[in-house]
Formats: C-alpha cells, structure tokens, sequence
C-alpha cells in the first residue's frame, strides 16, 4: 500500500518536471469544423458563437500563422494568450502535485515529505534502504517550491501564489486580444480552437 502511494509522488514530481521543462506543444484546431461549445454538429449555433468571439475568431489560424505573426497582431495576441493559459496549466497542475504529495506520502505524520519518509520502501523494491531516500529527494526536489529539501504548506502556498498569478496573466492576455468582453463562454471558445480544452 505505502509503495502505492509512493507511486503517485514520483509519478507527480515526474510529471511536473516535464511539464515545467517541456516547450509548449501547440496542439492544432483540428479541422475547423467546430464551433467551440462541445456541440458535434457544426452548425449548431455557429453564427452566435462566432459573434461572441468577434476578433477572437483569429484563433482559426494555422500554426505557420502563429508562428510568424506580429506580437501587436490580433494573432500575435492569441499566441501570446495561449502561452500564458499553458503556462496557467502548468502552474496549476504543480499545485496539485504538491497537495496531493502532502495528502498522501507524509508517512511520518508531521506534517513534511522529507528524508523522515525515506524510511520507507518509497521506490517500492521491496527493501527499505538509501536508494528510498535517494528517490524521495528526487521526487520532492521537483515540486519544491522554496528549495528547503521538504514539501510543506509553505510549498502549496508558493505554488497557489504563482498559479493564481499565471492564471491573471492569463486572463489579461485574453482581454488583451479580445475586442469584445469576454465571459466563460468565450474563453471555453477560445481554449476549444486552441486546443486547450
């Protein structure tokens, strides 16, 4: 059961340092036959959809044209959007990651994921020994947050603070692109062409 659970701390760490190390992989609109509500028929309130969106419809582009657009560009702004809502992404699964270390590897109850906990068969060999510590630090090392050797609350902290920040960058890029207010359903809209969803 323990090296279970050990499973989900270094597959989070795993999974937030590839996040956190990979280039953004702009995933394509697809065929351009949707119309950004989740509806399978492209008719369905396509018009109102569009209407909503109003410039924001330049998220049809093709990835040459995100590519080689000009950054004042209403282009240039939906890619600049889309980098900040993957790195919103990003911020917001590393938070996750560290709740869910905390929640479920902090095996010596006080309140850390630290080498306390490397008494136990963290990378589940069947033996309690030094590589158990070795592959914690490891894994803690990937979603410390301050660099202290431990995973706390100070660390959730941290990590809220910069996914909170990340999702306001966010949202200001989207604004700043739009040309028109933009709501819930416009920024689903928008994250469905750019394959955000």
């Amino acid at each position: 059961m323990r090296s279970t659970r050990r499973t989900h701390l270094m597959l989070a760490a795993g999974l937030a340092a590839l996040a956190l190390t990979a280039a953004p992989a702009w995933a394509g609109n697809g065929n351009g036959h949707g119309n950004g509500n989740g509806n399978a028929n492209p008719h369905d309130n396509h018009g109102a959809t569009a209407s909503s969106l109003g410039g924001l419809n330049a998220a049809h582009a093709s990835e040459n044209a995100f590519a080689h657009a000009s950054p004042n560009s209403r282009v240039g702004r939906i890619a600049a959007y889309r980098e900040a809502a993957l790195a919103a992404q990003t911020a917001a699964d590393t938070e996750a990651a560290i709740s869910d270390a905390l929640a479920h590897d902090d095996f010596s109850g006080d309140g850390m994921v630290d080498a306390t906990d490397g008494t136990y068969d963290f990378n589940g060999d069947g033996v309690v020994d030094s590589a158990d510590a070795t592959a914690e630090q490891a894994a803690v090392g990937a979603l410390d947050t301050n660099a202290d050797g431990v995973l706390n609350q100070d660390d959730v902290t941290n990590a809220q603070t910069t996914a909170n920040t990340a999702q306001a960058n966010a949202d200001a890029a989207l604004g700043d692109a739009a040309n028109k207010p933009v709501d819930g359903g416009v920024v689903d809209a928008v994250n469905h062409l750019l394959g955000l969803d």
